[in-house]
């Protein structure tokens, strides 16, 4: 498919998702749930997200060996410049940028960078599902988020895990074949290779022990943040595991084609999450909007700070250099 045929087509999708999230929405009480606000909540929620990119840049750190000597600064400023300009960009290329300011900063291959970016977006494809699913067993789930998909998606994910270990070989071979006909197999080759390269580090289970450790530290951090917010409009949760199902469905909008910030999806499921708890609709709106800003903002502030100190080094990024990823 065209990547401009996608951005339109995500364009459209989060205007799309805007009118559905503010229909027959009163405004004027938006607006005084925002002048309500207690802003206590909200900073403290804004400064555990800085804390979270940093758990996030350790994480990272770990999936592969070769990072372990290196400053976790390094990896900090990368991540926040990566998911800066995922916010700002189509085609999620906050991706490559990160992968590619990392291997600057390390002079590791761009190739081997851009997997494992690739493979700590994979870990987080779990916990939301995780989330959903034991949720789903106290509450009764809206029909856009069907219980049976949860199910079926979890086991999928792994399954699929486990065969593309099991076919490495195979996967590996076929690739190169492909390869000496078409170049862009012996690319995929070269970045599958980088991808089982981190997945062989998970042997060593004190590894894999400490990565699951901080993807649950990571998940509840971020489900903090959103009964922080929840506190702040005065929404009142029936329990702490509230807001664990909220981040999962809300962070559920990142797979949706929309237009860069995920733009309207974000704002359409993260209404729906509280609609769960039959929250009147202008404070599930006002939720959206503020989890929306408080999310981006440690990114947009930090990220913009490191993309102006390393200003030389992103404007060395050329399609070539997106090519070889």
């Amino acid at each position: 498919m065209n990547k401009w045929f996608r951005f339109i087509l995500g364009v459209l999708i989060s205007i799309i998702l805007l009118y559905l999230s503010f229909r027959k929405v009163d405004f004027n009480s938006i607006l005084q749930n925002f002048h309500n606000v207690k802003f206590f909540y909200l900073l403290v929620s804004f400064l555990l997200g800085i804390l979270l990119l940093g758990l996030r840049s350790y994480r990272w750190k770990l999936f592969i060996l070769e990072y372990r000597d290196v400053d976790l600064i390094k990896f900090f400023e990368s991540t926040s410049i990566g998911l800066f300009f995922n916010n700002i960009l189509p085609f999620r290329m906050g991706d490559f940028i990160q992968a590619y300011t990392i291997s600057k900063k390390t002079n590791l291959p761009k190739s081997l960078t851009f997997s494992t970016v690739l493979m700590e977006r994979f870990v987080d494809l779990f916990p939301p599902i995780i989330f959903i699913i034991i949720g789903s067993f106290f509450i009764i789930l809206p029909k856009q988020i069907s219980i049976l998909i949860s199910i079926i998606v979890l086991p999928g994910l792994i399954f699929a895990l486990v065969i593309i270990i099991k076919l490495k070989l195979v996967i590996l071979k076929i690739l190169e074949k492909a390869g000496n006909r078409y170049k862009f197999f012996l690319k995929i080759k070269n970045l599958s290779k980088n991808f089982y390269q981190a997945i062989e580090n998970f042997k060593d289970i004190k590894l894999l022990i400490k990565v699951i450790i901080l993807t649950l530290l990571l998940w509840s951090g971020y489900s903090i943040g959103m009964i922080l917010i929840c506190e702040s409009l005065d929404i009142k949760l029936p329990s702490l595991w509230a807001g664990f199902l909220i981040q999962a469905i809300t962070s559920l909008s990142v797979a949706i084609p929309s237009s860069p910030g995920y733009v309207g999806s974000w704002e359409f499921m993260g209404s729906l999450s509280l609609m769960v708890f039959k929250i009147e609709k202008s404070k599930t709106l006002s939720f959206a909007l503020l989890s929306h800003i408080l999310g981006m903002l440690p990114v947009v502030i930090l990220g913009s700070i490191f993309v102006i100190k390393e200003i030389a080094l992103v404007r060395t990024i050329t399609k070539e250099d997106i090519n070889e990823t």
